[in-house]
């Protein structure tokens, strides 16, 4: 999940966006009649009178958007005829609500819903709309995508849906909101970014519908840093576009001149497209903007600045020919506007970045190091030049990022996408910015290139390693940074210069100590490593909140979608890693665990990493082994065990069966033996595992076949059987298939057949395939695993990763090395533990409490095991003190000796 709305209520911790303080205006009907009842949940204020819904339960809700301006008076206008009409409905809170709901990166299938009524029936909502489509006649607002809109208004939707809150689990552990079609029959209540019906439902209100025209391709949902511009030549395709000769592409979308040939991305502002000229053919790009939407400074959108940049490009066009894309046409079809310019043809710097940085590679020569930087120079070099041509035109870039620079195949440098470029002697400058990219306001003084200079070292620093957000809060990561690639091949002295210029070393903050340098580091790691884990674990224990009404330890995006007391995401992880580390729980923090989950048992899945499996795991190692029993009976009572409809190790049945197996280990019942024989059992055979498993086939330990895999030899090795292990021998050997290069000296795979990105991770990628191939290497001679080893530990040995996390950073790549040494005894893989371990500096932070790290995509600080503190602590705990099972294996239960039939 990208944690976009997670980091704007506090500047430490991921928080829901509903917590932020500072709210702007409040939003509230000018005149509440007696006996209604406003209450805020969430992001929304909710106004009923009594139970006003009278056992309606789904129907057709009627959502009124607003443009920038004109919130209160629509509010007053729609919830006096809800009042009039007795009709429940409610509004979105506040304007730093509204802002961030309409904002460019916002989710585009919530923007432009400011207010939702729920009619109890169809000629209810008929004479609702009606009312409000004459009182709102001369108002306009967003289109809102998952709606239709009611006749000729341009602010009144509706769409068929569950009125009261009703959802299942996934096995992910987020939810799936749920709706009861007319048959009786509970299905999802769609909210994508198209309107819906579900089966069975038939629309009563199309007459005197007008039609939306433009573009209607889905693009795929971006991860990661934000990517603008043109889409890099041979990335994916978007969702829609042909992929095989047997697959013929649809027609393109065709208007105003042009063929839509393919999305390339989404916003909530519009799309981006390669488009054809009807009349010659050529290549063209085209940005959409649509009304209403993409909100930035007050009242400003995307309309709005689509026409800024058209302006900008036309002037600069004239002035300084060729500096930007060419402005070919500004117009507008039904209520979105459209600017067309020259297609550049290259990719973008951070895919640059990716293909070309040597420390991605395995095995890498000096001297590609050095031919490296000899092009990141003189890459920099001609986009401080473009800027500089810029800057004499009289202009600021001002969001210089990576995805708005574009490299040729020659190498050769285009800044795209002036949506925030602007005239320097401007009264004021508009700040849109990237994050990393844009100064910090204590920065910002009298010299207003510093936008540029500021975005052009963020460029350098990109280059050498992706450490912004990391140097803005301690400058020393950068020297750590330095210290490894200096091993590799020697910086160039200007190169570095420009990438930590707005970066100096700065004293600690107030109570916190310093870090040790990378000399000190290397000259004593271990000693320096174990001070390390125990500041880690300081800091840990201290951000432990037991009387937090949302959860005890910090957590991420994904722990508030999902829940937070699991393994992956809350506090049953926090305390598994605590407790390897030989620490003290906070007080209160176990018995919160045990108290939260059993009360909130019937909305938790069944799964190991989210679910009441995991849960029951860490609760049993804590001598709590009846409410351990007690979760695994309710996780195989689970609709999702029944059904059978997750195999995977993160959520699925094997999960689960690792769970009664560590449950065997503690108590020597049978019962939870048999039980994980049975959950193994039930797998469908191989040709139909795919539907079991993550989305679009994903691969890895957690979503994929390794994890399968994983489960079968565990519990193999328990039995005595080899059944198991032979069909995971199987499984292993479909994951090797799917390597990216099965010739490169170190492998990578896929996350999905959706997603051909290459990952070194424990998740999913070389580390996860290392940290299960060794537990077969160990008994069995499959040669393709046997050779297949080295080269997964080569790709996992970089020390190079964006983030510092467990499951999808350094440390789970020094944990898969430091268990395979613990395994083997193989002291090269203890060395690379090290190395790794050594490299988890450039993600410390100093604090008054210890050490933190940040936590998925490092914007905030968290403790969570997946991919903040606590899965660093694990780390560092099982390279320093190394011990059976600290990821949730069996190995020693496998080791022990059978019990005795007596002792059963």
């Amino acid at each position: 999940m990208i944690p976009f709305l997670y980091v704007v209520a506090d500047k430490e911790f991921y928080a829901p966006l509903e917590t932020a303080r500072d709210r702007g205006e409040v939003y509230r009907p000018a005149a509440v009649p007696d006996g209604w009842t406003g209450a805020e949940a969430g992001i929304w204020t909710m106004w009923h009178r009594g139970r006003q819904l009278r056992g309606v339960e789904d129907g057709w809700k009627v959502h009124v958007s607003a443009r920038p301006g004109r919130q209160q008076h629509v509010l007053d206008t729609v919830a006096a005829v809800c009042f009039e009409q007795d009709v429940a409905f409610k509004n979105m809170s506040c304007a730093l609500f509204y802002w961030w709901m309409h904002h460019k990166q916002a989710a585009r299938q919530q923007s432009g819903k400011f207010v939702a009524a729920y009619p109890t029936s169809v000629e209810a909502a008929r004479t609702l709309m009606e009312r409000l489509r004459t009182e709102l006649a001369d108002e306009e607002g967003p289109f809102i995508l998952t709606d239709r809109r009611y006749r000729d208004s341009r602010t009144v939707h509706y769409r068929y849906g569950a009125y009261l809150p009703r959802d299942r689990v996934n096995a992910d552990g987020t939810y799936t909101m749920l709706l009861r079609r007319p048959d009786g029959v509970l299905a999802e209540d769609r909210r994508g970014v198209s309107f819906h019906l579900p089966d069975g439902v038939t629309d009563p209100f199309t007459a005197g519908r007008p039609k939306a025209k433009g573009p209607k391709a889905k693009g795929p949902k971006a991860k990661g840093p934000k990517a603008k511009g043109p889409k890099a030549k041979g990335a994916t395709r978007a969702k829609g576009a042909p992929a095989t000769a047997d697959a013929p592409a649809p027609a393109p979308v065709t208007f105003h001149g042009y063929a839509f040939e393919e999305a390339l991305q989404f916003s909530n502002s519009g799309g981006t497209y390669r488009a054809r000229e009807l009349a010659t053919g050529r290549q063209v790009f085209i940005k959409e903007a649509r009304a209403h939407t993409g909100i930035a400074h007050g009242e400003r959108t995307a309309p709005d600045q689509l026409r800024a940049e058209h302006a900008t490009l036309t002037a600069l066009h004239e002035a300084v020919p060729g500096l930007a894309p060419q402005p070919l046409e500004l117009f507008r079809e039904w209520e979105h506007h459209y600017l067309v310019t020259e297609f550049v043809e290259g990719e973008t710097l951070q895919r640059w970045m990716v293909a070309h940085q040597p420390m991605l590679g395995t095995g890498r020569r000096r001297e590609e190091f050095d031919d490296y930087y000899a092009r990141c120079e003189k890459l920099i070099a001609r986009v401080e030049t473009a800027l500089d041509r810029l800057h004499a035109a009289g202009y600021l870039f001002v969001d210089v990022s990576p995805g708005n620079v574009m490299v040729g195949d020659d190498d050769s440098v285009r800044l795209v996408d002036f949506e925030a470029a602007q005239r320097a002697d401007s009264d004021e400058i508009l700040v849109i910015g990237t994050p990393g990219y844009a100064p910090p306001p204590e920065l910002v003084g009298d010299d207003r290139l510093i936008h540029d200079t500021y975005g052009l070292a963020g460029l350098a620093l990109l280059l050498l390693g992706p450490f912004h957000q990391l140097a803005r809060r301690n400058p020393d990561t950068l020297a750590h940074l330095r210290g490894e690639l200096q091993e590799r091949a020697p910086v160039p002295q200007p190169l570095w210069r420009k990438a930590v210029r707005f970066h100096p070393p700065r004293p600690a903050a107030d109570g916190a100590v310093p870090l040790p340098t990378p000399e000190q580091v290397a000259a004593e790691p271990l000693r320096h490593l174990a001070e390390l884990r125990d500041r880690t674990a300081d800091a840990l224990t201290a951000m432990a909140e037991p009387g937090h009404p949302a959860r005890v330890f910090p957590t991420i995006a994904d722990g508030y979608a999902s829940n937070t007391q699991c393994l992956a995401y809350g506090s049953a992880g926090v305390l598994h890693a605590l407790t390897r580390a030989g620490r003290a729980l906070p007080d209160g923090a176990l018995e919160r665990l045990r108290a939260d989950t059993f009360d909130g048992i019937e909305r938790l899945g069944p799964g190991l990493m989210a679910g009441t499996a995991g849960i029951a795991w860490v609760l049993a190692d804590h001598g709590l082994l009846d409410e351990a029993r007690d979760l695994l009976a309710a996780a195989d009572r689970h609709p999702l065990t029944a059904s059978g409809a997750c195999a995977t190790l993160f959520g699925g049945s094997s999960g689960l069966a690792m769970a009664h197996l560590a449950l065997y280990g503690h108590t020597r019942e049978n019962a939870h033996l048999d039980r994980a024989q049975q959950l193994a059992a039930a797998l469908p055979p191989d040709a139909e595992l795919t539907a079991l498993l993550g989305a679009d086939d994903a691969t890895g330990l957690m979503h994929g076949r390794t994890g399968i895999a994983l489960m079968l030899q565990q519990l193999d090795a328990v039995t005595g059987s080899s059944a198991g292990t032979e069909r995971g021998v199987r499984l292993l050997h479909a994951e090797l298939d799917r390597a990216t290069d099965p010739d490169a000296p170190g492998l990578a795979f896929p996350i999905s057949a959706a997603d051909s990105r290459s990952l070194p991770y424990l998740y999913c990628g070389s580390a996860s395939m290392a940290h299960t191939v060794v537990r077969y290497t160990r008994t069995i001679g499959d040669e393709r695993l046997v050779q297949a080893l080295p080269r997964l530990l080569a790709a996992a040995r970089t020390p190079y990763t964006a983030m510092s996390g467990l499951f999808q950073g350094q440390a789970g790549l020094g944990f898969a090395a430091a268990e395979h040494a613990r395994l083997t005894g193989d002291a090269a893989a203890r060395d690379a533990a090290v190395r790794s371990a050594r490299a988890l500096y450039k993600f410390a932070v100093p604090h008054p409490t210890g050490v933190r790290f940040l936590g998925d995509q490092n914007m905030r600080f968290s403790a969570d095991l997946w991919s903040g503190s606590a899965g660093v602590l694990l780390f560092l705990t099982q390279l320093l003190d190394p011990a059976p099972d600290p990821l949730f294996t069996v190995d020693a239960l496998a080791a022990a000796p059978a019990p005795t039939a007596a002792a059963r």
